[in-house]
């Protein structure tokens, strides 16, 4: 069993060899921009499948009830799927479901309201006191976007996942995920993957040869469940 990451910018060239006509049917029906970022996200999960999985073309897709998309084949593996601006992630595993996201390091308005609004009292106190605040911000939404999307939600049920950014634990539905996150200047990464997947590989793509190959193990915070009290 697996667990596995792919990462790479929508500027470098992905094969779309394994997708099948169907899907490329549905993409020639998007927008020019939109059709690039939902193939480069199929290509590179379809790479996943047949590094890790032994499956020579995507299998097919379908929208789960929560709105996520999943294989049809229920015997197939969990995956997730994110971008921002020109950075697209992909997260698989056969241990069960994993969500992702990824975040562009910007400037965006009103991010104090989103905090008010999203983030309990605990956690807009420690944005007040952080040294940067929008970095502080994007890593507390990444942590709660990988988590919900792991559990099928969306941003409405924010509220409910409480991190400690201190201690680095977080209080969930999903106890016993492992919740990850990878932050730079520039780009914040954070991944919730089931209890058993104690390691997460990494695949990174090859410009010049337009394939993923097997990267070095990449570094991460981890945050714990928070335990119950006795």
């Amino acid at each position: 069993m697996v667990a596995a990451l792919a990462f790479c910018e929508l500027n470098q060239p992905l094969s779309t060899r394994r997708l099948p006509p169907a899907l490329l049917k549905e993409a020639a029906e998007m927008g020019v921009r939109r059709a690039a970022t939902f193939l480069a996200g199929r290509a590179l999960l379809a790479e996943l499948m047949f590094l890790l999985f032994n499956q020579p073309m995507l299998p097919e897709i379908i929208m789960s009830t929560s709105g996520k998309p999943v294989f049809t084949d229920p015997s197939l593996p969990y995956f997730n799927l994110s971008h921002s601006g020109d950075r697209l992630v992909v997260v698989i595993s056969d241990f069960g479901p994993v969500g992702c996201d990824i975040e562009i390091n910007r400037q965006r308005r009103g991010l104090t309201a989103l905090a008010a609004e999203f983030f309990s009292p605990a956690e807009n106190q420690w944005l007040k006191t952080h040294p940067s605040p929008q970095t502080a911000f994007w890593q507390l939404w990444c942590l709660r976007e990988a988590l919900l999307k792991q559990r099928g939600e969306g941003i409405w049920a924010m509220p409910s996942i409480q991190l400690n950014p201190v201690q680095h634990t977080f209080s969930a539905e999903c106890k016993g995920a492992h919740l990850l996150i990878r932050s730079t200047e520039t780009l914040i990464l954070s991944v919730a993957l089931p209890a058993m997947a104690d390691q997460l590989q990494h695949w990174c793509l090859n410009a010049d040869k337009s394939q993923l190959e097997k990267g070095a193990e990449l570094s991460w915070q981890q945050f714990k469940p928070e335990l119950a009290p006795r």
